[in-house]
């Protein structure tokens, strides 16, 4: 009786991947470990000689792209071998963009502490694909909602229901990242590090969380920036204990505020 492969194979049963290139790690001289995302795992592959000038491999490792490897399945049960593959798409211009790029590079690493799953991968790829047709308000929504959908894997997701302290509907203006979600007026407390949000900002905030995938048009009309993206990645640090490389030099690439 044939062993079952437990890596994926292709519809003719052939050891083939097709997945998100998220890193590649270096692994003895001239050889890396690729990381793979599918939309529902993420794979390390074993990639001799891939960083020889000379390999024609050498292009399957490039960022923001969607890759389709062969490998062979008898190297190892943890880890593929690369054999040869193709890139079926580049999303180059991530690389052009320092803010984008520091953007990716979080949202890969997120995926690869986290997991993936098909809403994840599917908005990794539109968050590149946003990029590459310089529609940065899709790309930023799109980045968003993967750190909203990590936050959920990780029951850290803010309460954006009701106040957190005193449960009223009414009256709320702001965000406790001590405390969870939602403030009222009353309990707002700057001190203790609540923000004061506004409301289109209460209520883009409460869409993005609560808003089905199918219903995600919804969202387009808001306005989304690195300020926002910033918060919920600083909500994300703070509940899961969780130190999240770049995020302190994408900080240093927000606009400067302006005196009033």
């Amino acid at each position: 009786m044939n062993e079952v492969l437990q890596f994926p194979v292709s519809e003719q049963g052939e050891p083939k991947v097709e997945g998100l290139v998220l890193s590649m790690i270096d692994y003895e001289d001239r050889n890396g470990i690729l990381h793979i995302a599918t939309p529902e795992k993420v794979y390390s592959v074993y990639a001799r000689g891939i960083q020889s000038q000379s390999s024609k491999n050498r292009r399957l490792a490039m960022p923001f792209s969607r890759v389709i490897l062969n490998y062979d399945p008898k190297y190892s049960k943890n880890m593929m071998f690369l054999i040869n593959g193709s890139v079926e798409k580049s999303y180059w211009k991530v690389g052009e963009s320092l803010e984008m790029q520091t953007v990716s590079s979080i949202l890969t690493s997120l995926i690869e502490s986290f997991g993936i799953d098909p809403d994840l991968y599917a908005h990794l790829e539109a968050f590149w694909s946003s990029v590459q047709q310089s529609e940065m308000n899709r790309a930023l929504l799109h980045a968003c909602r993967i750190v909203t959908g990590i936050l959920k894997k990780t029951g850290t997701i803010m309460d954006v229901d009701e106040c957190v302290v005193c449960q009223t509907k009414t009256k709320i203006a702001g965000i406790s990242i001590e405390n969870g979600g939602f403030v009222c007026k009353e309990h707002l407390d700057p001190e203790q590090g609540d923000q004061i949000f506004s409301r289109d900002d209460l209520i883009k905030l409460r869409g993005l969380v609560k808003i089905r995938e199918d219903q995600l048009d919804a969202l387009y009309s808001f306005q989304w920036d690195l300020p926002f993206l910033v918060f919920l990645l600083d909500w994300l640090v703070y509940h899961n204990d969780y130190r999240l490389k770049s995020l302190d030099f994408l900080k240093m690439l927000l606009p400067k505020r302006t005196a009033a």
